[in-house]
């Protein structure tokens, strides 16, 4: 089965501060031999996605169903910040940016895609 982009769309939240919104993205990562150029395509779907946000979008969540582990990911994904400035620049203005690893409801790791300063 091929990696797929299932859910991706900016929603509004609500906790004790007020209302914010927010990317969820639900991807399947089966491929792993594909996993790399369809991080890519993932980088580029959320680069859209926040362009068509509001700009006060400061929180992300990736949920991974599949083989790939919220680890590997955060490493792809972080490879993948240090070489595309827009990535950088979205990513500076994160607050919280994780990556969840399921299968069906268990929760088998996590992962802050929030850069950390050198």
């Amino acid at each position: 089965m091929p990696n797929t982009i299932h859910n991706l769309a900016t929603k509004w939240f609500r906790n004790e501060t007020g209302e914010f919104p927010a990317i969820v993205m639900g991807i399947d990562i089966l491929d792993e031999d594909a996993a790399e150029s369809f991080l890519d395509h993932v980088v580029q779907q959320f680069k859209n996605q926040r362009m068509c946000s509001p700009p006060t979008t400061a929180n992300m969540t990736i949920t991974i169903a599949g083989n790939m582990s919220a680890e590997r990911f955060r490493d792809l994904w972080t490879q993948r910040v240090t070489s595309d400035s827009v990535l950088m620049g979205f990513m500076s203005m994160m607050v919280l940016a994780d990556v969840l690893h399921i299968r069906g409801r268990e929760l088998l790791d996590r992962a802050s895609l929030i850069p950390i300063p050198k």
